[in-house]
């Protein structure tokens, strides 16, 4: 989600010792840290979840505004001892909602995130983060990306595709990656996330 600074110096003032939880009959002091607005990461980054129940489609509408719709990684989760073994593709993307689709009758919760395409940096974490919408054309059946975000060690890579295809990745470094999809001569979307661990 957006951050704003309710200030007009653009900097924020946060307690760091706020987030130690001290049991102790003298407690410290405050600590303060000053961020300035650089040091914040301020991108639109959705992060919901979309409860089926024995439904194989369901159209969501995002938390977040968005100017052009974004890419939405999506993967299921188990809803108590029902079959979590289900595909998950998004389709109809907007900037406003999505459809959700399962490869059968599901029961259970959806849970994705939303970007913009884009490379981004997220300096109060040190991290870097990358989206982009793939797009196989019926001729190949993989797609080698090269990133063009900055990462220092090896990303998370996440992929979710437009129909009931299985999108996996074959082969990954810091500087690319290549992604596969099962069905041959495949025409659609991959929706592809990156994002910096720690190294």
């Amino acid at each position: 989600m957006a951050t704003f600074l309710k200030d007009d110096q653009n900097v924020l003032v946060r307690d760091q010792n706020r987030y130690r939880k001290i049991y102790r009959y003298i407690r410290k002091k405050p600590r303060p840290l000053n961020c300035e607005g650089s040091d914040i990461s301020n991108f639109v980054w959705g992060s919901y979840f979309v409860e089926f129940n024995n439904q194989s489609e369901v159209t969501h509408h995002f938390p977040c505004c968005y100017e052009s719709p974004p890419a939405v990684i999506a993967t299921t989760v188990i809803k108590g001892s029902h079959n979590p073994n289900f595909n998950v593709f998004v389709t109809d993307i907007t900037s406003s909602q999505c459809t959700f689709r399962t490869s059968g009758y599901y029961t259970g919760y959806v849970y994705y995130q939303a970007l913009v395409d884009g490379a981004y940096t997220m300096p109060n974490i040190g991290k870097s983060l990358e989206v982009k919408t793939l797009q196989f054309n019926g001729t190949d059946d993989f797609v080698i990306h090269p990133f063009t975000a900055a990462f220092e060690c090896v990303p998370i890579v996440t992929v979710t595709a437009d129909e009931d295809v299985n999108a996996f990745v074959t082969a990954l470094s810091k500087t690319s990656v290549t992604v596969e999809v099962s069905k041959a001569g495949y025409t659609g979307k991959v929706y592809l996330q990156a994002i910096e661990k720690g190294c």
